[in-house]
């Protein structure tokens, strides 16, 4: 039933906007705590309206078996160049087999940097710090991911 939350807000999202940009990433997890690194991928569908977007997001880690689905608000801060820095916050469902009960959701906070290849392509970068309650407190720690979106 979240995920039906989640992908409704994404369409509405879509519906709405002027022009939507759709991307890819590659991400690195390093929980709290711990010396290794989970890699993932995964996708994302935003808008800006004006200097605010909202950006749904899919990604997913094998080897630890997540699948992580997001709501993320920015306000871009500033330009960097041709660069834009944002600063983001947002609300994060892990779906992993670990999670036996309760809560599975997640805060995050962080910046992105997009910075313009074309017109349409834009390559992107991002930090965040993920944290939740008990349940999820293996999953809590930095994220890194590096991708490219296309602006229709």
């Amino acid at each position: 039933m979240k995920k039906i939350a989640l992908a409704t807000l994404l369409a509405v999202a879509a519906a709405t906007a002027g022009a939507v940009e759709i991307g890819v990433v590659g991400l690195s997890d390093i929980p709290t705590g711990s010396k290794h690194t989970t890699d993932g991928g995964g996708i994302t569908v935003g808008e800006h309206f004006g200097a605010f977007s909202l950006t749904a997001e899919a990604d997913r880690q094998t080897k630890t078996n997540l699948d992580r689905y997001s709501l993320i608000g920015g306000y871009d801060v500033t330009k960097l160049g041709s660069a834009t820095l944002t600063a983001k916050a947002g609300v994060s469902y892990l779906d992993a087999k670990s999670i036996n009960e309760g809560n599975r959701y997640v805060g995050t906070a962080g910046v992105g940097l997009s910075i313009p290849v074309t017109s349409k392509v834009s390559a992107t970068v991002d930090y965040r710090y993920q944290e939740g309650g008990s349940t999820v407190k293996a999953y809590n720690g930095n994220i890194v991911s590096v991708g490219a979106k296309y602006a229709f």
